[in-house]
C-alpha cells in the first residue's frame, strides 16, 4: 500500500506546480501508467484538474492523449 500512496502522493503534488508544464503532464502521464485500481481512477481525476491548470504547451499534449 505504501507504493500506491506514494504515487498518488506524487501525482497530487505535480498539482501544485504554478505553471503545469509539459513536464509535469508527462510525469503524471507516467505515475497513472504505474497506479491500478483505485489509485489509478484516482490519479485519473488529477489528470482531469491539471488539464485546468496546464499551460499551453502542456496543455496541447494533454488534449492528444486522451
Amino acid at each position: 500500500m505504501a507504493r500506491h500512496s506514494t504515487l498518488l502522493s506524487r501525482a497530487e503534488e505535480l498539482l501544485t506546480h504554478d505553471p503545469f508544464t509539459l513536464a509535469d503532464a508527462k510525469a503524471l502521464e507516467e505515475l497513472e501508467e504505474l497506479a491500478s485500481g483505485e489509485e489509478g481512477l484516482l490519479i485519473a481525476e488529477i489528470w482531469e484538474s491539471a488539464q485546468g491548470i496546464a499551460d499551453d504547451e502542456a496543455r496541447l499534449y494533454m488534449s492528444g492523449l486522451r
